[in-house]
């Protein structure tokens, strides 16, 4: 987790930022926010709230790392803090220029500069950047007289952080180290903050090299699976509960004996190293053994969920025990499941 460092926050400059297609416009501050201590100490508070988990990425470009003009800012602005007011608005701009889809929404940019910052093992000087996009409902009152008036307000909640990326001064030839977060978009429209505004990857660790090889396994039950010979509706927990066995069990994982003990019919071993080759990022090499990341797997635990969804009067959800769940389909044509338990809680 973010560790605050008092009075490590020196400058923060707030942009409005648009939606270009929409022609929403752009709203650059000419200087940096006046912060009295009560607002500073909100504003880290928003700060440390952002990342809870040690999942890193580096700043990236095909051809040559300099010519990421996020990567090029950031580099300018420590070589010379100084210059932060005018690079913060070169970033609002950049943001502006990629804000070209329907879906992107406007919303406020703030830009912090913090001489001395400590997360999940990286300490240095660094750079967070923040869009608040949606705006949350505030209560606050005002004493009139022998009247307290109650109104209402829409503002920036410090506790709901939609996108933020923090970028620590080390590593500066590997695209620094980076933390980042969308906590509104999923999936493919989580790629505007990721890869056409900041352009990061993930970095290869113990932890993303276990959070993604966990996503692998449930998106390929869940989805090449599905439909298959190989796979009725509830054989899928089976997969699952072996899945989470071995991250529990070993404290180092090997690829190829994790494939072979989860799915055991060579097959779809096959089938699943094929998967991961065509869909793993490609900073992280599944090739070799690692260490499981226990915090990855503490934070992944909803997925090994299974849930039979019947019609829509009843949900039955399996943790394991295949052979305790049989199917099957009476005289009237109606289909059944028989589930056997020991006790009941």
């Amino acid at each position: 987790m973010f560790e605050r460092i008092d009075n490590s926050l020196s400058s923060l400059v707030v942009h409005q930022v648009g939606n270009k297609l929409k022609e929403e416009g752009l709203v650059l501050s000419k200087s940096e926010s006046g912060l009295d201590l009560p607002t500073l100490k909100i504003v880290q508070d928003y700060l440390a709230s952002a990342f809870l988990h040690p999942e890193f990425y580096r700043f990236t470009h095909p051809t040559d790392l300099k010519l990421n003009s996020v990567y090029s800012v950031l580099c300018d602005v420590f070589d010379s803090p100084t210059s932060f007011v005018a690079k913060s608005a070169q970033l609002a701009k950049l943001l502006y220029d990629v804000s070209d889809h329907p879906k992107v929404k406007s919303g406020e940019l703030l830009l912090m500069y913090l001489e001395n910052a400590r997360a999940f093992g990286q300490e240095a000087p660094a750079i967070a950047i923040f869009k608040s996009e949606k705006k949350r409902p505030f209560l606050f009152t005002e004493n009139h007289g022998d009247i307290i008036e109650l109104f209402s307000f829409k503002g920036i909640s410090p506790s709901k952080v939609d996108k933020a990326a923090l970028i620590f001064n080390n590593d500066r030839e590997d695209g620094f180290q980076v933390l980042s977060v969308d906590n509104i978009n999923r999936g493919e429209e989580a790629k505007f903050w990721f890869e056409s505004f900041l352009k990061l990857e993930i970095r290869s660790s113990e932890f993303s090299k276990t959070t993604e090889l966990i996503g692998l396994t449930k998106s390929f039950v869940d989805q090449d699976l599905q439909g298959s010979e190989v796979l009725d509706k509830y054989g899928a927990s089976e997969y699952l509960e072996r899945s989470k066995g071995y991250f529990e069990e070993n404290q180092r994982l090997a690829p190829d004996d994790y494939t072979d003990k989860v799915f055991e019919d060579p097959a779809v071993a096959d089938r699943f190293r094929e998967y991961v080759a065509q869909r793993e990022p490609k900073s992280l090499n599944f090739e070799e053994e690692f260490e499981v990341s226990h915090e990855a797997l503490k934070k992944k635990q909803s997925v090994f969920k299974s849930i039979l969804k019947l019609d829509k009067n009843f949900h039955i959800y399996i943790h394991g025990k295949r052979e305790w769940i049989e199917k099957g389909q009476d005289d009237d044509g109606r289909k059944f499941y028989k589930v056997y338990y020991e006790e009941e809680n």
